[in-house]
């Protein structure tokens, strides 16, 4: 079924706040003009423009500033040891803040503009990474206000239980470029995290990030012009829909990395998102810097992934790829010895149980490219697949090297690498069976006739010693093999789908075990 789309559905706030600050400009008009200058907080409208409330008790930072002032020290002095249940009130215009605001162990706290183009701050002068900083704390809300050329991250929480960020922006004006800052909202190794109607420009990482960290719920964003539009790493239980991702290098991401405290993630789901046109060339380094340019969704390393009912449309590469860390590192011998303290808490190098259905793909892989698919995009043409066929870029991707190494028994010998409490979560290197397969079924082809006619699945690498190729020496070599996406062969399969995700955030539920419970996305 061809689902509404997510946009028409969003506040109107959100889609007024985007296109202003789409056109460059820092204010919303009349609306968000300031009166005389000296004008007090309290004369000010008492309501943001999301419609957010701002009680009479509320602190008021800065109330007589204007546009340009540097209100560092008022926000510090503010946000110093807050008391429990505060609302704190930044106030309308764009101001200079020349450090980063560290906020620790606050319980319940608001930090809140009076909106998303209403209340700017600039950190394009500031010391420090970060421009704003939760360390610790207790169901902290950050909402209504934008944050500006931050030197590396814009709002990051780490080790925080219950984080609501919302109507926020975090931008980087101007061209995507590498020495941007790395990552626009960035919850870290924290729970209950409900990320919406946000905006995320510029980040030469993640627009929007949440790593290590379990129940999350991302919706209704807008992630425009990232190296990654919006990151899932290393977490659990986290719902990703009804967002749009647009002219990002790869527009949704979920990862698995080595070497974090919180080893690995899964059930991720992303669904009814629009991820459209992602094909911003990659300045990104780290992980993020193997994405191909015209990706529209990744899955790399992570298992227990449901990927459905998106419209996936105009990625120049393809829509969805999924792919074992092998793609990143192919020195299989030597992983016990680079990664083994990782496997022993139960990260793996390989993709697992992964869903893909109900997708509407169009116009996908039109300009393939990217280091790290030269080969196959020099194979895809009639002469160097192994179908014989001429095609266009597969719309979906899949790998298949890991899956093939643990089918031939080449990976058996990692078993002894896995710690006991990972075994225990299914953690092994053994022949894949029918619940950690790749599946992809029922998606559709939603491409116009005649142009761009063939919608494909394609495996670099087949998975089985009758569809795999080896060289002389026994080594497994691509063969990219390539199939229709509709009633196709090589991924036909099913899996179970996986349980939404819920935020537990000041005792209420969000998502769709909570208040989306209504949300047609949430009935798919």
């Amino acid at each position: 079924m061809v689902r509404e789309s997510s946009w028409r559905r969003w506040p109107a706030v959100i889609a007024v706040s985007v296109g202003i600050l789409i056109s460059g400009c820092g204010e919303d008009g009349d609306d968000g003009a300031r009166g005389p200058a000296g004008t007090a907080a309290l004369e000010q409208s008492v309501t943001t423009t999301s419609g957010f409330a701002i009680p009479g008790d509320a602190v008021f930072v800065a109330p007589d500033a204007v546009s340009g002032d540097d209100i560092t020290e008022e926000m510090l002095l503010a946000l110093f040891d807050v008391p429990d249940d505060s609302v704190v009130v930044l106030p309308k215009g764009r101001f200079t803040v020349s450090e980063t605001i560290t906020v620790n162990s606050a319980n319940g706290l608001t930090l809140t503009g009076y909106g998303i183009n209403e209340t700017l701050l600039d950190f394009s002068t500031a010391d420090g990474d970060d421009a704003i900083r939760f360390e610790g704390g207790i169901d902290v809300t950050i909402r209504d206000l934008g944050v500006y050329e931050a030197k590396k991250n814009g709002i990051k929480t780490v080790s925080a239980n219950g984080v609501h960020m919302a109507y926020t922006a975090t931008v980087w004006e101007g061209e995507l470029e590498s020495d941007n800052g790395a990552y626009g909202l960035y919850p870290l190794q924290s729970q209950n995290i409900l990320v919406e109607n946000n905006y995320a420009y510029g980040s030469a990482d993640a627009g929007i990030y949440v790593g290590q960290s379990n129940n999350i719920v991302v919706r209704n964003n807008i992630a425009k012009n990232n190296v990654a539009g919006i990151e899932i790493e290393n977490s659990t239980m986290a719902d990703v829909y009804n967002n749009l991702v647009v002219g990002n290098t790869g527009g949704i991401l979920a990862f698995d990395l080595p070497g974090l405290e919180q080893a690995y993630g899964g059930n991720v789901r992303i669904f009814n998102n629009d991820v459209y046109a992602n094909n911003a060339e990659n300045v990104g380094s780290g992980a993020v810097g193997i994405i191909p340019p015209g990706t529209g969704v990744l899955v790399f390393a992570a298992s227990d992934v449901e990927v459905y009912n998106n419209d996936i449309t105009e990625n120049e590469t393809t829509a969805i790829s999924i792919a074992s860390y092998f793609l990143s590192d192919n020195d299989v011998a030597n992983y016990p010895a680079n990664y083994g303290a990782s496997m022993n808490q139960g990260w793996s190098p390989l993709v697992k149980n992964i869903y893909l259905h109900d997708n509407v793909i169009s116009r996908n892989g039109g300009d393939p490219r990217g280091a790290l698919i030269t080969d196959i995009v020099a194979g895809y043409t009639s002469a160097g697949n192994a179908s014989g066929m001429p095609q266009t870029m597969p719309a979906i991707l899949y790998g298949g090297i890991g899956e093939l190494l643990s089918n031939l028994d080449q990976l058996s010998g990692f078993n002894a690498l896995v710690g006991a409490d990972a075994a225990n979560d299914g953690v092994d290197y053994d022949a894949y069976d029918a619940g950690d397969q790749i599946c992809a079924n029922s998606n559709i082809n939603g491409n116009p006739a005649p142009d761009y006619a063939n919608v494909n699945t394609g495996l670099v690498y087949g998975t089985t010693m009758a569809t795999a190729s080896f060289d002389g020496d026994g080594n497994p070599v691509p063969s990219l093999l390539i199939d229709q996406m509709v009633n196709n062969t090589y991924l036909n399969c099913v899996q179970n789908r996986l349980p939404p995700a819920v935020v537990n955030f000041k005792n209420n539920l969000y998502g769709c075990a909570g208040d989306d419970l209504a949300e047609p996305a949430c009935s798919l």
